[in-house]
């Protein structure tokens, strides 16, 4: 899928704008807060009607606007399809080919996306809740289903905690028993997530980084089953919530599950967030992204959409280097945003567009051949 044209309306600063993308690059430059990264958010929520920042329905709106909307037209296989998406700041709504999406089979897997932003390598530092989001949003890229289970288990784990808030143990075990049916699901395609990008992360790191240094993915449970089969995962966590119910009655509170397991990430055995340098964990996240460039491109047959949000920023010339020329090697659309032209290594790029952002307005496309 490639997008031949966007349009935007009332979206954060953007009151309207609208882009004709190449088919390979598209430069968004311009100076810091103007609208650059505004642009990939609302493609971005083409493809996952969630924005890849922390944020409410209200705050995508402009001020004073009633709603956004956000279209886009893409092509797979000589198919163009439309895909709309209106905002409001009571929920969103989603149209393909002008018909309300009944199904969200019928809406995701459209627009497929990747992003690379600065909040991706602060995910190494940063807390569990960013490593299982970014996570359940690569996963959720290449299953449509993920969804539906991810929402079954936090729907079931709010009305076990009411209970617990509660001290009420009536019903709690049916609770319990229905919490780590979900649960063992949503580990399963956590961790058959990470074994299929394994290979192709760690290929990938020693690439941009050089032979000699051993970078791995784990997913980090506090359940250690040894048999990772569904049905003794289940077993598994419902024994592990059973014996923690006193302590849960006491905090209020469910204390095991994958809303509290991890991403764990190691250089050399070592963990990154604490042993590796900014230049290595930068490297552990690209080559994170390029793997799961690849693994949306094997389950799709399509390369996703790439987001790259201030990449100059956040890699050095030498990776920045390795990173263009993986691009350049695929048939994949990329929207990188800039504060400067000469930022970006274009060496070896025959054709791209430039769109100028001031302002929240998007100025004259200027296109290179």
């Amino acid at each position: 899928m490639k997008l031949q044209r966007i349009q935007i309306q009332s979206f954060r600063n953007i009151v309207n704008a609208e882009l004709f993308p190449d088919e390979r690059f598209n430069i968004i430059v311009g100076d810091n807060a103007q609208g650059k990264t505004n642009i990939l958010e609302s493609i971005f929520l083409l493809g996952t009607m969630k924005s890849f920042r922390m944020v409410k329905n209200a705050d995508l709106i402009t001020y004073n606007f009633p709603y956004s909307l956000v279209k886009g037209w893409g092509v797979r296989d000589g198919v163009v399809r439309e895909i709309t998406l209106s905002i409001r700041t009571s929920g969103k709504k989603a149209f393909v080919d002008q018909k309300p999406v009944v199904r969200p089979s019928d809406f995701f897997g459209t627009i497929n996306t990747v992003v690379f932003s600065p909040e991706d390598i602060a995910m190494v530092r940063g807390l569990p809740e960013m490593r299982r989001r970014y996570l359940d949003r690569a996963i959720f890229s290449g299953d449509t289903g993920y969804l539906s289970t991810h929402h079954e288990y936090f729907k079931i784990l709010k009305n076990r905690n009411v209970l617990l808030k509660k001290g009420d143990t009536n019903g709690l075990s049916v609770w319990t028993e229905r919490l780590a049916d979900a649960g063992a699901r949503l580990m399963e395609k956590r961790e058959t997530f990470i074994e299929e990008i394994q290979e192709l992360f760690k290929e990938y790191y020693s690439t941009i980084a050089g032979l000699g240094e051993h970078a791995f993915l784990r997913y980090h449970s506090r359940i250690t089953e040894k048999n990772r089969s569904r049905s003794s995962l289940c077993d598994a966590l419902c024994h592990a919530l059973e014996k923690s119910t006193a302590e849960e009655l006491r905090r209020g509170t469910t204390l095991t599950g994958p809303h509290r397991d991890d991403l764990e990430c190691t250089l050399n055995n070592k963990p990154l967030n604490h042993h590796g340098s900014q230049g290595e964990q930068r490297s552990f996240i690209l080559a994170l992204k390029m793997a799961e460039i690849e693994y949306l491109r094997k389950r799709w047959g399509n390369p996703p959409v790439l987001l790259l949000d201030d990449m100059t920023s956040e890699l050095d010339r030498n990776r920045s280097g390795n990173l263009m020329d993986f691009l350049k090697e695929k048939d994949m659309q990329v929207f990188i945003t800039t504060t400067s032209l000469n930022a970006i290594n274009l060496a070896g790029i025959s054709n791209y567009s430039t769109f100028p952002v001031h302002d929240g307005k998007v100025l004259s496309e200027v296109t290179n051949v």
